[in-house]
């Protein structure tokens, strides 16, 4: 299988109680964990940025994949994180990315393609909408950063997307915690909004609810369903990475099985694990 990922990365600064650390951070993350999990037959490709200055971070994991889709840039984003076990864990952009360079990338050649809105600006609705008419291959799309857009304290804050519907229509399997999923348009319930997104053509949706555990919606028999799983609670603060380790896990299982209890199933497990390595 031909696996592109798309997303920035960014270089964490994660502001604990007791200290500052700093960390490879942003689409890393999905890049770690599909290099665990994939198989050596799998063609692995990522497209982002890398910088002088914060390269020797990312490279152990990156060099694994094929590479020509990586861009250097003068800085990628740096970011200060402040996690909070009560609520969304405030971000703090040091300098602005730029856009992804998508020009040298044959979409037809893939078979699977998995896009991680790391700070909200990775692509643009042209870009995606692109993506989708040079190619049949499954699009998986994690929301992430897209729904804070950043203030001129560079500061993200949730806000509603007025042209989700851009975004939607172009995706076959789109991931949100909570928070992320309230901004895709106005409605009164959650299952008003799973419904609409199924209308624009969503195939499944998963939506995470932190260390509660995460729910999956699809269609059977041309009805909607869905299957949630619960987490084990893992006591820790920093939970940096849990989304997109999450989100790697579901989306290769998934390409693998098409199996979406399996896969989110699965998913969970290999997110406490990610958390509970951590925390060691």
């Amino acid at each position: 299988m031909k696996i592109l990922l798309i997303g920035h990365s960014v270089f964490d600064i994660v502001s604990l109680s007791e200290k500052d650390v700093s960390s490879p951070g942003g689409i890393f993350y999905s890049a770690q964990q599909l290099l665990k999990i994939s198989s050596p037959e799998d063609e692995l490709f990522i497209c982002t940025q890398i910088d002088d200055y914060t390269k020797e971070y990312f490279l152990p994991v990156y060099s694994g994949f094929n590479n020509d889709f990586i861009e250097k840039v003068d800085a990628i984003p740096s970011v200060k994180l402040f996690p909070d076990n009560k609520t969304e864990r405030k971000e703090v952009y040091l300098n602005y990315p730029s856009k992804l360079n998508l020009s040298k990338i044959n979409f037809s050649d893939f078979n699977y393609i998995m896009i991680n809105m790391i700070t909200g600006t990775d692509i643009s609705p042209d870009d995606l909408k692109f993506i989708r008419l040079q190619t049949s291959a499954l699009i998986y799309f994690d929301v992430h950063t897209l729904s804070r857009p950043m203030n001129q304290s560079g500061e993200r804050i949730f806000t509603s997307l007025k042209n989700y519907e851009e975004w939607i229509r172009n995706i076959d399997i789109i991931q949100a915690n909570e928070n992320e999923f309230a901004t895709l348009g106005s409605f009164k319930s959650e299952t008003e909004r799973v419904n609409k997104l199924f209308e624009l053509g969503v195939k499944i949706i998963l939506l995470t609810k932190g260390s509660n555990g995460a729910k999956a919606y699809f269609k059977s028999s041309g009805e909607v369903s869905s299957y949630f799983i619960s987490s084990k609670k893992i006591k820790t603060i920093n939970t940096v990475g849990c989304g997109d380790t999450f989100g790697a896990t579901f989306f290769y299982n998934y390409i693998r099985t098409k199996n979406v209890y399996k896969s989110l199933s699965f998913a969970v497990i290999k997110t406490e694990k990610f958390l509970n390595e951590r925390i060691r």
